[in-house]
């Protein structure tokens, strides 16, 4: 081992304690970024939001696992394959619910499940195991890259975006835009409340018509049905019916408590003889850095905010940064191997 860097920053300024991403690194047994989804409503287990509470149990079992799994007196850490690791980790979530009596709740309505994405690289062996599920990345050697990114997102970032447009379009001040759009993509179209100034039906109307021929356009394999499922009742209250689901083209995996079905379950095994360097990040990051280390990442985050702070051009993304947020948490591991 060589080298190791490693940096993480939570998106709300000066609010450290509310970072949702969580890192794992063990020198010679594995390293992880978990990236904790974004609360919905306030719902808190062990005094933490949601996504963070996710965060942090998929940590710390990711560190009973690389600790226990060669362990004779453990056997119950044994790896037994990529499948057997995410329902390892979805049941320490799921007693996560149990302890918080919050199981049932949890059945029942998918709005208060804690969730994240997970990008893990252990050793097993004389390889390197790689798992992965949701939208983190690892680039291995410089050049090649493992994000499974999914479309879902896209179809809420141009709602936010065609939104914005339309209040540019009326004059609305940056901040004010950036709210409203946001009210949009979060609530819908369609659970905008009568009467506020996001509930004018002519307003709607228009906002819903341009985002759909928008997502028709980028993708154009998707039915409209899904497309205005989640333009109609944005992140809030429409993209959990997605989530695990493996009849929807716009389905994604990602970790609950749940089954995650296996075909979100990206993995990859590397000979260690032939890896230099490994890089795992969060999609805090819009753009990758030119070479391995902390400064060639943040030089590349810092050249997406000068060229698109809002992200509602190159970077299109459901959240942009405002004087008190950034656009999101973001995480990065580096490991040169040699």
């Amino acid at each position: 081992m060589k080298q190791i860097e490693a940096f993480t920053l939570g998106k709300k300024f000066g609010h450290p304690e509310l970072n949702e991403d969580s890192m794992v690194i063990m020198p010679d047994l594995g390293y992880a970024v978990i990236d904790g989804v974004t609360d919905r409503n306030g719902t808190r287990y062990g005094g933490m939001l949601s996504g963070r509470f996710a965060s942090r149990t998929v940590k710390r079992a990711l560190e009973q696992f690389l600790l226990g799994r060669n362990d004779p007196d453990q056997r119950h850490l044994t790896y037994e394959g990529p499948e057997w690791l995410m329902r390892y980790l979805t049941n320490a979530i799921r007693r996560g619910y149990e302890d918080n009596n919050a199981l049932a709740a949890a059945k029942s309505d998918w709005k208060v499940r804690a969730g994240c994405t997970l990008m893990i690289a252990f050793y097993d062996g004389d390889f390197l195991q790689v798992v992965a599920a949701g939208d983190s990345g690892i680039r291995i050697n410089g050049s090649d890259v493992v994000q499974p990114l999914k479309p879902l997102d896209d179809v809420t970032a141009i709602l936010r975006r065609e939104a914005w447009r339309v209040f540019e379009a009326k004059g609305v001040g940056v901040k004010d835009r950036d709210r409203m759009s946001g009210l949009f993509t979060w609530q819908g179209t369609q659970h905008q409340p009568p009467g506020s100034e996001t509930g004018d039906p002519g307003l709607i109307e228009t906002i819903e018509k341009q985002a759909l021929e928008a997502a028709r356009q980028h993708l154009p394999t998707v039915p409209d049905y899904e497309l205005l499922e989640l333009i109609q009742h944005g992140i809030a209250h429409g993209q959990g019916n997605f989530q695990n689901v493996t009849d929807r083209v716009l389905g994604y995996g990602g970790l609950d408590g749940f089954d995650i079905a296996s075909q979100y379950i990206v993995t990859r095994r590397l000979p260690i003889s032939e890896i230099d360097t490994i890089e795992l990040f969060s999609d805090g990051y819009f753009e990758m850095g030119a070479e391995f280390g902390i400064a060639s990442w943040e030089a590349a985050f810092q050249r997406v905010e000068e060229e698109d702070p809002h992200k509602i051009g190159r970077y299109m993304s459901v959240k942009g940064t405002t004087d008190i947020q950034l656009t999101d948490d973001r995480t990065y591991i580096g490991v040169r191997l040699r």
